[in-house]
């Protein structure tokens, strides 16, 4: 089903292939024990839904430069990232034209494929017009590293009134960027806990906003109805209070230099990936003239069987 909707390879099963998070024994044991103690007391709804995202808002730019990030007031918990996708396009669904760039997250590629084939254009083939939709991830989801001339993007957007919804799921799994957040055009910022913690089947996200937009994701937030997993809010709270922003990052940098040092390949921003610049490995291509290659599942074990170093 994604093969077909996307230009991307079904590479899951090779062991540099998609981007997982490590499955690293600290926070493995940290989530495991704080589910365990979330079944055993009775919590306060709303003060953990509160909680979780007065704590993801300090916690996610805290190793970066988030340029008017605190500006972003609303806030909503999400079922990772991709419960607002799917709520960016409800509201932006009679606009003329999605943007995507290419190498782009798996699920925007389906979004063009399955209802977008006579309204799209890749961000490098065509200018930004009015009645464009833009969705972006920053570290960009093919390099992991900050998507070149990105303030230039949005100046344009700015210019023609385009919507744009930034995706900084893989934005602790780096440190030191500088992003500027101050572009009228961005609607939304979104983040994940999915790849920088083993809590992806917990499915743990926010959005962000400057403005209330009230939709569904806001009602079922809303104080007192609270209709959001309580248990997934709660434990991503207590991960980012156990774990530093840095902490992945840190642990794995030294193994990341090792790797791509011993496979020919350019460290990317995120600690997860070696990008290959010479084709070396062109089954991990993603659309683009570099291929990406994630070290998480090596470095957990779970893809040793299928990997000599």
């Amino acid at each position: 089903m994604t093969v077909r909707y996307t230009n991307l390879p079904d590479n899951k099963d090779k062991p540099f292939g998609g981007a997982y998070s490590v499955h690293d024994d600290e926070t493995v044991a940290e989530m495991d024990n704080l589910i365990y103690e979330f079944t055993q007391e009775d919590h306060n709804h709303d003060a953990i839904r509160e909680s979780f995202i007065e704590t993801y808002k300090w916690w996610m730019p805290s190793t970066h430069n988030l340029i008017g990030i605190e500006k972003y007031t609303e806030g909503c918990f999400t079922q990772g990232t991709t419960e607002s996708f799917a709520q960016f396009y409800i509201r932006y669904r009679n606009h003329k034209r999605l943007r995507l760039a290419k190498g782009e997250y798996f699920y925007h590629q389906m979004m063009r494929g399955l209802w977008y084939e006579d309204s799209f254009a890749w961000l490098d083939e065509d200018d930004i017009r009015d009645g464009d939709v833009v969705l972006l991830s920053v570290p960009f989801s093919d390099t992991g590293d900050v998507p070149y001339a990105l303030d230039e993007l949005l100046d344009e957007c700015d210019k023609n009134n385009v919507h744009v919804m930034l995706d900084l799921a893989y934005i602790n799994l780096a440190v030191d960027l500088e992003i500027n957040l101050e572009h009228p055009c961005i609607q939304y910022v979104v983040s994940s806990l999915s790849k920088v913690f083993p809590v992806e089947n917990l499915r743990i996200g926010i959005r962000l906003q400057r403005e209330k937009f009230e939709d569904q994701l806001y009602v079922v937030n809303e104080p007192g109805y609270n209709y959001i997993n309580l248990l997934s809010a709660y434990v991503g709270k207590e991960m980012m209070l156990e774990f530093p922003a840095d902490f992945i990052y840190d642990k794995y940098a030294e193994d990341q230099e090792v790797y791509c040092k011993y496979f020919d390949l350019v460290k990317s921003s995120c600690v997860y990936f070696g990008i290959d610049h010479n084709n070396k490995y062109p089954e991990y291509s993603r659309g683009n003239e570099t291929n990406r290659l994630c070290f998480s599942r090596i470095w957990d074990g779970r893809q040793y069987d299928n990997f000599r170093m």
